[in-house]
């Protein structure tokens, strides 16, 4: 029998230079809303304080949090059993 080598991140999220996809999706949202506003410099500036401020968030929190907040609020939904993620109680 063969040993498997195993990867030590094979959950992470995908990297484009030195961002996650998600913490790159708040700041495009920013550059979108700039250039909608003609604002795009200040928008620019509020872009890269808002990725770091997010990406500092998220390395205080679980892994994924972001999936699980989309099922919090009711955004995503998990399967079809579970409709409405913002269900906090089941009553029979």
């Amino acid at each position: 029998m063969q040993p498997v080598r195993i990867p030590n991140h094979f959950d992470d999220q995908r990297q484009i230079l030195f961002w996650d996809i998600d913490t790159l999706a708040v700041v495009i949202m920013f550059f979108i809303i700039g250039y909608v506003l003609r604002e795009l410099t200040i928008m620019m500036v509020l872009a890269f304080f808002a990725g770091h401020l997010f990406s500092k968030w998220k390395t205080n929190q679980l892994n994924g949090v972001l999936i699980h907040l989309s099922y919090r609020f009711g955004w995503w939904r998990i399967n079809d059993v579970f409709k409405n993620g913002n269900t906090k109680e089941w009553v029979d």
